[in-house]
């Protein structure tokens, strides 16, 4: 791994004024693909910023017939809750069938849309 520097914001306020002021800031989600990246050192960014602390980001709550999911919500979390199970039962579903328990307890919904990986998680 290259040297970089790591940040841990509180909120998503603090952790965009760590992204604006960087010369090369990367997100950290669940870390499963950007972590490998980093060892293999295929990625070099001047700074990690670790959105795992940002409670805004996280949770699931029912808004005007349809569900919003915070985007450190995890895959597990999206299976099991109760609120997805009867609002979009194929959404729940999906998320129990991704990967194995370790990247349903780690993996975030919001980092599986990000890195984008056709072959991956969720369907786009």
């Amino acid at each position: 791994m290259y040297a970089f520097n790591y940040h841990k914001p509180g909120s998503v306020s603090e952790a965009a004024s760590l992204l604006s002021g960087s010369e090369d800031a990367k997100l950290l989600a669940g870390g499963h693909t950007y972590i490998p990246t980093l060892k293999q050192r295929l990625a070099q960014p001047s700074d990690v910023v670790d959105l795992s602390a940002i409670a805004e980001l996280k949770g699931i709550r029912e808004e005007n017939g349809g569900i919003t999911v915070g985007a450190m919500t995890t895959h597990a979390e999206v299976a099991h809750s109760d609120v997805v199970k009867r609002v979009i039962p194929a959404l729940a579903d999906l998320a129990e069938g991704i990967g194995d328990p370790q990247v349903r307890n780690r993996g975030t919904i919001g980092g599986s849309i990000a890195n984008n990986d056709p072959a991956a998680d969720y369907p786009g």
